[in-house]
C-alpha cells in the first residue's frame, strides 16, 4: 500500500481522465442513469452523462470480478475420447469510476473467499487488472447502514482512489494504492497536491450492534423467530443477488450430442434448491432455515471465520425487497432479545 496522498483536481477531470484511459485502450466503467436507474455501464462513446446524484447502483460491484455467469472450460468428446479445452483469462486492464465505499469494501470480504483455500484464477486475474476510483457518498438515504457494520460514507477499505466530489465539478482525492498513483498521474496538470483536508463523512447513528446481534445468533440456532420472521420470505433470492458480498455460486454443465461448457452461475442460498441432495433429501427444507442461514452466514459464521461481518450496509436488500422486508429491523429485533 502506497502512502496516501490528497490532491485537488479541477473540473474537468472525469473527461480527462476517461480519454487519457480510453486513448491506452483501458477499459472504462462509470455509473450512468437508464430508466431511473443508476448501473456501472461501460464508456464506449462520449464520456458524458456520468450519473452525479445517487445513492448506489442498482446491482453491485461484483459483477466485474463474479460475473452472473462465466464459462469455466469447455470440452468436446470423439468417441471414448474427451477433449477438455481450458478458457483463456486475458481480461482488460480496467477502471471503475463512481463505485461507492460500501461497494469496494465488499470487495476485501470476496478476496478473503476466493484467495482462501483455493486461488480462485479467474477472480485474482480481473482483481489484479482493475482499478477502482470510488466516489465518497455525500447524501446517504434511509436505507443506508454503513456505519452499524464498521463502514463509513467515506471508507477508503478497498479502494485506489477516493473522491469527494465538489458541486463544481471540481474534487479532493486520496490516492490509497500503487494503482491509484498511476490513475492520478493521468490527470496530469489537473492534479495538485491538496493545501486542505477532505471534508467529514455525514453523520450515520449506527443501527445496530453486531457483536449484540452475534451473542444472540450464538445460542439461537433453533429458535422459533427464524419460522416466524421468514413467513413474509418469498425466497426469491433478489437480495443475494443485489448483495455486494454474496457469492454463492452453482457449476453445470451446458452440453449438446459431442460439446459443451461447464460454467459458473450465481446462487443463493435464500432457494429451495439450493441444498437439495440428489437423494431428495434438503438439510434446509423450508424458508425459515434458508432465511436463518444468510442471516448466521453474514453476522455469525463469516465473523468467525474471517474476522468481519459479510455485510457493508449499502441497503440495497431494502431497496430490492419485494415484500418489504427489512434487515435493519430484524436485526434490531434480535439485538433486543434476550440470548
Amino acid at each position: 500500500m502506497a502512502d496516501q496522498k490528497t490532491y485537488q483536481v479541477q473540473s474537468g477531470w472525469l473527461k480527462a481522465a476517461i480519454e487519457a484511459l480510453k486513448a491506452a485502450n483501458v477499459a472504462v466503467l462509470v455509473p450512468r442513469e437508464e430508466d431511473g436507474a443508476v448501473r456501472l455501464q461501460p464508456v464506449n462513446g462520449s464520456s458524458d452523462g456520468i450519473a452525479s446524484e445517487y445513492v448506489n447502483t442498482v446491482l453491485p460491484l461484483k459483477r466485474a470480478f463474479l460475473p452472473a455467469s462465466e464459462v469455466l472450460l469447455e470440452y468436446k468428446q470423439e468417441g471414448a475420447n474427451v477433449e477438455l479445452i481450458p478458457v483463456p483469462i486475458e481480461p482488460a486492464e480496467t477502471v471503475v469510476i463512481g463505485s461507492r465505499p460500501c461497494d469496494a469494501a465488499a470487495l476485501e470480504m470476496l478476496d478473503s473467499v476466493f484467495q482462501w483455500d483455493y486461488d480462485d484464477l479467474p477472480y485474482r486475474t480481473r482483481r489484479e487488472h482493475t482499478t477502482i476510483v470510488t466516489f465518497a457518498c455525500a447524501k446517504p438515504d434511509a436505507t443506508c447502514f454503513c456505519t452499524s457494520v464498521g463502514g463509513s460514507p467515506a471508507n477508503a477499505r478497498g479502494s485506489d482512489v477516493l473522491a469527494f466530489r465538489a458541486a463544481d465539478g471540481s474534487a479532493l482525492v486520496q490516492v490509497l494504492s500503487p494503482k491509484g498513483e498511476a490513475f492520478i498521474a493521468k490527470l496530469g496538470s489537473l492534479a495538485k497536491p491538496a493545501k486542505a483536508a477532505p471534508p467529514a463523512a455525514p453523520a450515520m447513528e449506527p443501527k445496530f450492534d453486531p457483536e449484540k446481534i452475534k451473542r444472540w445468533l450464538d445460542g439461537n440456532f433453533e429458535n422459533k423467530f427464524w419460522a416466524e420472521t421468514a413467513m413474509r420470505c418469498l425466497g426469491c433470492g433478489a437480495c443475494s443477488y443485489v448483495c455486494p458480498t454474496c457469492h454463492c455460486f452453482d457449476i453445470v454443465d451446458e452440453s449438446t450430442w459431442d460439446r459443451g461448457q461447464r460454467r459458473r452461475n450465481w446462487d443463493c442460498c435464500s432457494f429451495a434448491l439450493f441444498t437439495k441432495h440428489a437423494s431428495g433429501h434438503n438439510p434446509r427444507a423450508d424458508q425459515g432455515a434458508r432465511y436463518r442461514q444468510r442471516v448466521m452466514h453474514k453476522f455469525k459464521f463469516f465473523p468467525e471465520r474471517f474476522g468481519r461481518t459479510a455485510c457493508v450496509g449499502c441497503g440495497r436488500c431494502l431497496r430490492t425487497c419485494g415484500v418489504g422486508q427489512n434487515l435493519v429491523d430484524v436485526l434490531g429485533t434480535i439485538e433486543k432479545m434476550k440470548s
